[in-house]
């Protein structure tokens, strides 16, 4: 009797030892098949204890595989074998509803080009600020197309001669020859924590599409925005430390603008657009905004890598009468229209 539970004892420990070894082996087939389904663009990969990375949706995936793994390594045989099980099941349903949300089953915006591959940014930085509210390194999704994006408090006050102030969400990019479009909007305007809607004598930060040579405030660039409800702007540099240039413009005093930003060889050209008014159109309006302005577009000799992205940028808060502390804002429908090997 004693040699039988012995031995039933052996056979009970190989038992556990190969469920233990399946479940992690199943929990990595899992993750790697899920991984391998991402666009090559946002692959990410999985590091020792599969720390979290950047990345749009395949933080979900990093976390329950590394949560499969301990569950597996530390609980008894039993409780380890409901873990794992519970563990990958949660895994795969995270995965799969996040990616039917944003990920590679997303429903495109009806204003993009199905056939352009989505815009994903690497992450997203404070330039110049001191950081009077940090936000996270990277934006909130708000659709297929779409990113969220609220800056930490312009601090010092937005002054070209002094360097660039802003909240900049961007992808790295090899090309001479890009777009980038956007329908920009001003969503919330923040003083402290509290949300007041202008008009009521506030006004909203920059929000508008940018080219950037680099991260640093006093990097060639060039920024095109608009302040919702009030103007449409446009700032940057020639060279790294030069003579800022910009303009502003009144008349399109709109809640939301399209914005498009062309780089073409060291050439930098840009339109504004209203949405649609005339019946049959959609998205934004075939007409685009004449503002009369110069230069209506700028020469600047930038390396064939740059970064290119989204960019808010509010005032500094003052008191009443101001602006927005800080302002948060939707870019909608963004198409990224890239020639390169690196887009």
């Amino acid at each position: 009797t004693t040699q039988q539970f012995g031995t039933m004892m052996s056979l009970n420990k190989v038992i556990i030892k190969v469920s233990i070894l399946f479940s992690i082996a199943a929990a990595v087939a899992i993750a790697d098949e899920t991984v391998a389904s991402t666009p090559s663009s946002t692959k990410r990969e999985l590091k020792g204890d599969a720390e979290l990375s950047y990345g749009s949706y395949d933080g979900s995936i990093s976390m329950s595989y590394a949560t499969s793994a301990k569950a597996t390594k530390n609980k008894s045989a039993k409780e380890a074998k409901e873990a794992s099980t519970k563990a990958t099941k949660a895994k795969v349903s995270k995965s799969y509803s996040y990616s039917m949300s944003y990920g590679p089953g997303c429903e495109r915006s009806k204003c993009v080009d199905p056939d352009v591959p989505r815009f994903i940014v690497d992450r997203s930085v404070d330039i110049g600020d001191t950081l009077l509210q940090k936000e996270p390194d990277m934006p909130k999704r708000c659709g297929c197309d779409c990113y969220t994006l609220k800056d930490s408090g312009d601090n010092p006050p937005f002054d070209l001669e002094l360097g660039d102030t802003q909240r900049f969400a961007y992808r790295k990019v090899t090309s001479t020859n890009f777009s980038i479009k956007s329908r920009t909007c001003g969503v919330k305007c923040y003083v402290g924590d509290e949300i007041v809607q202008p008009p009521i004598q506030l006004d909203y930060g920059r929000v508008g599409l940018e080219v950037r040579q680099s991260l640093d405030p006093f990097s060639a660039n060039v920024f095109i925005s608009h302040a919702p409800q009030l103007r449409a702007e446009w700032s940057g540099r020639e060279k790294y430390n030069g003579t800022p240039f910009g303009g502003v413009d009144y008349s399109p005093d709109e809640t939301c603008l399209w914005i498009t930003l062309t780089r073409k060889g060291d050439k930098f050209t840009w339109t504004y657009a209203y949405d649609a008014y005339i019946p049959g159109e959609e998205c934004e309006s075939e007409f685009d905004i004449d503002l009369g302005f110069d230069p209506v577009e700028v020469v600047i000799d930038m390396s064939e890598t740059v970064y290119v992205g989204l960019a808010v940028s509010s005032e500094v808060y003052s008191g009443p009468n101001s602006s927005c502390e800080y302002t948060e804002a939707h870019f909608e429908s963004i198409e990224f229209v890239c020639e390169g090997d690196s887009c």
